[in-house]
């Protein structure tokens, strides 16, 4: 090492000792010279940095330094140069050749010549990552203990608590100084049995860790329900020292489950079982048929007259009708048999042991002949009839979507012919021949290339910036002009040819997304597909393949998938996502509320959002059902730490209810309706210039709170 230091050697041979004994050290030996250049660097400073000391030497050592710490360290630096201070100790962050950093101690101080003049800086620097990464570790700890908003107990191997944090305390009331060498069971409820516990402390001691749900009580008596974890921690000799307890407060979030399970089941308006029951109840009418070998019969009824009603006299009115109409369809049918709501006035009835199309025809004529009958809506006389359409089991479908659509077909035929009318489903021959066509004539379009896709965008609620798009499929009909999904798409489903335009959906929107990422755009785009394609053997594969060859980024990508579509199989839409999300791909639950909307079954599936139904979000305003509905859909998303996506938002008003809620993402006409991606990024530009919407109104913020 050819430089001199206050502590100068007497000798050659002591020298060359020295300069041995460096080349050896450990530590990174440096000098720096007046340049702010390495001037030397012995060996070890290839095991810190991962550079060659001939390749650093002649280079400013602050290029060296992380960025944040280079200021810091020129300024101690200089100071040594300048005669202004005598020692240079800093910890500061090394850049390493790989483009990460380690932690190092700088202890330096002046060279000096044989005249004393200074000619550089002299030190060492010493790895203490690992020390430092402990520290932090310590501190992290602490924080975390005294700062945790779960709460946190440490008992010794008999349970009697050692420490409490303050969450603990806030959670249970209790203070510590009233827990502390007493057990947990002081916290106990009363409502789980010796077995409950005793399975609790057996899996405890096998396994050393226990999680699960338990009601406790507070200080003040009431019930409280935790989410709780315990831990227990060993010795070098395995042996139990401390259980460590960690628990959070869900007892506002069962209270909202019990509510949501409530709302999920059950129309709030006229008390009748909703969708989500009608098809739980109709799958198991239908298995105990097919068991019996009996038929059973599947009315659609929707009434003639009613929006007449509503319009005129207002949705107070409207709405005792359809209380009114429920209860006269309960009265007219038999004890085992099933009325539900769908949504307005839209009705089912599953009439069970219907043993002949006669008497099936004649329970339909009655229930029409009851709600025929006038209605006294308060103190005024109204007249409404129904339409009614019946669907058979087996004749007419074996399944509850065969059924009710093949019942709702019938119902509008009934309409079409008079109304005030119960029709039977018929074979029409000419309605398959007219599908065959249609299919035909889509898959002619699908190779003409005349489907696309055009993009809608979404934004975020609370600050309007759009985050997103979905990605839409028309058919650009050359006689019909743009078509929409609806249109075109639910006369093949359940077919090849659904899956095919699914392909080119997914092609077409990651080809897309990788143009937007090439253009600076951070944008995410989601698209719709059906459940036989997301179960396809070849599917994950696919869409690796699309990704690479687009250069689409992780977590770009979301899917939506039909909620009905996804628990029609749940193990295996299950299993396919969790294939997927391994590439970066999101999921999301579309129309969500319109089927079986279970904990159970939203805990299985690997989903980031939840897509809340456009028809809850436009009568949100104006019917307190729905409103209740999307309120516990966006608190259920929440608790599960999954963000919501609200469809159909068409008015002003809409936006601000939503976002007053807590929805997380809007979309819908009020923003944009769906469009080319040319005029997408026209959009996008206008709208970086645009006015935001106001904020929500206070009666909506309570409303939301």
């Amino acid at each position: 090492m050819n430089f001199q230091s206050p502590c100068r050697p007497e000798s050659a041979a002591a020298t060359a000792d020295a300069s041995c004994v460096v080349h050896n050290l450990r530590e990174v030996v440096f000098r720096i010279d007046v340049q702010g250049r390495w001037a030397f660097l012995n060996p070890s400073w290839a095991g810190l940095s991962g550079r060659e000391p001939l390749s650093s030497l002649g280079c400013a050592f602050l290029q060296d330094v992380h960025p944040l710490d280079r200021d810091s360290a020129q300024g101690r630096c200089l100071a040594l140069l300048e005669g202004d201070q005598a020692e240079w100790r800093q910890t500061l962050r090394l850049l390493l050749a790989g483009g990460d950093f380690k932690w190092v101690e700088v202890a330096a101080r002046p060279a000096l010549d044989a005249q004393g003049l200074v000619r550089g800086v002299a030190g060492t620097l010493v790895d203490v990552s690992e020390r430092r990464a402990t520290e932090e570790r310590l501190r992290l700890s602490a924080s975390v203990f005294d700062g945790a908003r779960e709460g946190i107990a440490i008992t010794d191997p008999q349970g009697r608590i050692l420490e409490v944090n303050a969450a603990f305390q806030d959670i249970t009331g209790y203070r510590r100084e009233q827990v502390l060498g007493r057990t947990p069971a002081l916290l106990s409820s009363g409502r789980h049995d010796k077995a409950f516990y005793e399975a609790m402390w057996g899996e405890l001691l096998s396994t050393g860790q226990w999680s699960g749900e338990i009601w406790n009580r507070r200080a003040d008596g009431a019930l409280l329900a935790e989410l709780l974890r315990i831990s227990a921690v060993r010795d070098e000799q395995g042996r139990h020292t401390h259980y460590v307890a960690i628990f959070s407060d869900i007892t506002r979030l069962k209270r909202q489950q019990e509510t949501l399970e409530r709302l999920a089941h059950y129309d709030p308006l006229t008390g009748l079982p909703n969708r989500v029951l009608l098809t739980d109840r109709l799958q198991t009418q239908i298995a105990q048929a097919e068991r019996r070998r009996e038929p059973l019969a599947v009315c659609s009824l929707d009434l003639d007259g009613f929006k007449a009603v509503n319009d005129a006299w207002g949705h107070p009115v409207g709405d005792e009708l359809l209380v009114q109409a429920a209860e006269r369809m309960r009265l007219a049918l038999r004890a085992g048999d099933t009325v539900a709501r769908l949504g307005g006035d839209e009705f089912v009835l599953i009439l069970d042991h219907a043993p002949s199309e006669a008497e099936v025809g004649a329970l339909a004529e009655r229930v029409l002949a009851t709600l025929g009958a006038p209605y006294t809506l308060m103190g005024r006389e109204a007249r409404v009839t129904a339409s009614l359409g019946i669907a058979l089991f087996p004749q007419h479908g074996t399944t509850p979507e065969r059924l009710l659509r093949n019942a709702d077909q019938a119902m509008l035929r009934a309409k079409r012919q008079g109304k005030n009318l119960a029709c039977l489903v018929v074979g029409d021959e000419a309605e398959v021949a007219a599908r065959e066509q249609h299919a035909t004539a889509l898959h002619e379009a699908l190779l003409g290339g005349e489907l696309c896709l055009y993009f809608q965008p979404k934004v975020e609620a609370r600050t309007q910036r759009p985050v997103g798009a979905e990605g839409l499929l028309r058919w650009l009909h050359p006689v019909r002009g743009v078509l929409t999904p609806g249109e075109f798409l639910p006369q093949i489903h359940g077919t090849e040819l659904e899956c095919e335009i699914d392909w080119l959906v997914l092609e077409q929107g990651m080809a897309q997304l990788g143009r937007w990422t090439l253009e600076g755009h951070d944008m995410s785009l989601s698209l719709n597909l059906c459940a036989a394609t997301l179960l396809h053997p070849q599917f994950t594969s696919r869409v690796a393949l699309l990704a690479r060859e687009h250069g689409v980024p992780r977590g770009r990508l979301e899917l939506e998938v039909l909620e009905t579509a996804a628990l029609a199989d749940l193990a295996a839409v299950a299993q396919a996502m969790e294939a997927c999300a391994q590439l970066g791909v999101c999921f999301a639950l579309d129309d969500f509320g319109t089927g079986y909307s279970s904990l159970h079954y939203l805990r299985q599936l690997p989903v980031k959002w939840l897509k809340i139904d456009q028809g809850f979000v436009r009568r949100m305003l104006t019917d307190e059902g729905d409103m209740h509905i999307v309120r516990a859909v966006v608190g259920l998303a929440a608790a599960f730490g999954v963000r919501t996506v609200a469809e159909g938002v068409e008015t002003a008003a809409h936006a601000q209810a939503l976002t007053a809620l807590g929805c997380d993402l809007l979309q819908g006409y009020w923003f944009a309706r769906p469009m080319p991606a040319v005029a997408l990024l026209q959009w996008l530009q206008e709208r970086q210039a645009g006015p935001r919407l106001p904020e929500a109104p206070h009666a909506l913020r309570e409303a939301g709170a």
